[in-house]
Formats: C-alpha cells, sequence, structure tokens
C-alpha cells in the first residue's frame, strides 16, 4: 500500500460527539459518554488488526475539567475507573495503557484504578494505547518546561530533542494521522508538539458511531496524502 517510512505508526483521535449522538438518540446527554466507552474496544481492536503501534484518544481535556458540570465529570471519573477495568483483558493481547494529561487532578480512586491497568500491561508491546485524561497540548510543554528547569537544564541545552523527551508522549514517534469526529474542524490544541506533521482528518460521524469502517475510510484518505513534511 504504502512505503515503510510513509506507513502510519501513530494514530490520535479526538472522541467527539457522545452529547451530540445523545441527543440525536432522544438520550441524556451524559448516555453519550457511556455510548462512547463502549466504543473504545472496538476501535483498539480495529487499529491492532492494522499493526499500528500506537493509538492515542483524547478522553478529557484540561478545559473540560473546567468547564463541565460536576455531574458530568463524576460520570465521566466512574467511567474511567470501570474502563479501566474491562481493559485489563487487553493484557492477554500483548496491549499496553498508558495515560497522557495531568492525572493528579482527578480523585483518588480514579488515579488508583488508571494505574493499575498501567502497570499491569506496562511490559507489553503490540498496540500502546494512549487514553488522553485532563490533558492539553499547551498543559503539556508547561509541564514539560517545569520538568526541565526542575532537571537543571541549561537554555542552550534545551533542543526540540531535548523538549520531546520531556513531554508526556517521549519516547513514542509523532503523529501520522489525527483524527477528529463528531463534525468540527479543529484539534484545540491536542498533541500540540507532536502532530505537527500529522494529516488532519475530519468526519461528520460521532465518536459511538464511528466503527472500523470509518476508521478505514481514514486510513485510506491517508495513504492518499502526499506527505512532503518540509521538503
Amino acid at each position: 500500500m504504502t512505503d515503510t517510512q510513509n506507513s502510519i505508526k501513530h494514530i490520535a483521535i479526538i472522541m467527539d460527539g457522545n452529547r451530540r449522538w445523545a441527543t440525536a438518540h432522544n438520550l441524556p446527554k451524559i448516555m453519550g459518554h457511556s455510548e462512547g466507552a463502549k466504543n473504545l474496544n472496538k476501535i483498539i481492536a480495529a487499529v491492532k488488526k492494522q499493526n499500528i503501534p500506537f493509538l492515542t484518544v483524547w478522553a478529557l481535556s484540561t478545559d473540560n475539567l473546567k468547564e463541565r458540570s460536576q455531574e458530568e465529570l463524576d460520570h465521566l471519573f466512574s467511567l474511567f475507573e470501570k474502563l479501566a477495568d474491562e481493559l485489563k483483558s487487553l493484557n492477554e493481547e500483548n496491549i499496553r495503557i498508558n495515560t497522557i494529561g495531568d492525572l493528579s487532578k482527578l480523585p483518588a480512586s480514579t488515579q488508583t484504578k488508571l494505574e493499575e491497568i498501567k502497570n499491569l500491561t506496562k511490559n507489553n508491546t503490540s498496540l500502546t494505547v494512549n487514553l488522553a485524561i485532563n490533558y492539553g497540548g499547551r498543559d503539556e510543554l508547561k509541564r514539560a518546561f517545569q520538568k526541565m528547569i526542575k532537571s537543571g537544564l541549561t537554555d542552550i541545552e534545551i533542543t526540540e530533542e531535548k523538549i520531546s523527551e520531556f513531554i508526556d508522549t517521549a519516547g513514542m514517534p509523532d503523529a501520522d494521522l489525527m483524527i477528529r469526529t463528531g463534525g468540527d474542524q479543529r484539534f484545540s490544541g491536542f498533541m500540540t508538539w507532536q502532530g505537527i506533521y500529522a494529516e488532519l482528518y475530519f468526519t461528520q460521524t460521532t465518536w459511538p458511531a464511528f466503527n472500523e469502517e470509518e476508521l478505514d475510510k481514514a486510513i485510506v484518505w491517508f495513504y492518499e496524502q502526499q506527505r512532503n513534511r518540509g521538503k
């Protein structure tokens, strides 16, 4: 289909449109999040089938944490805990579950559940799934710069390569394909550093309805693009 150099190594998805899906189905908005959580396992399996080694999904932004109602946030936290338990089955498939973002702002029980699944799967190698929770691109860079300062780096030592060592996805390839479901055509600070040369794919399909066929469409579209990367 394509040469190895231009193959997809990392897909990043903004899982948007949960509340719109619920409204369209005459359901409470929080039920859209429940349906969206159910869909994640299907997409993980579809990505693994494609032999793509990295998948990052944006589950909760730093702005969401500030702006959403406590009722909605509590529902999301409970979903994260349930999801962490459900994803334990992926350990048998050699799938690693990781998180990016500032988990320290989450309830202690949610942090514990997420750390359990991370520790259980940390040595798995077939696919790494990053759950971006309380994540924002600017916040990630702020935290990376703070860590660099604490490490004692001088201004001359702060290079692009060094910054990549301090961000949340250190050691992982940059995103090749970034997908936003739900119709909005913006990336809202998702993977600000890692997405510089990603191909941007927008679809009207809401996240709960985004299935393997929709993912395949995005992948086919990716391979139709001419990737110059500044050349």
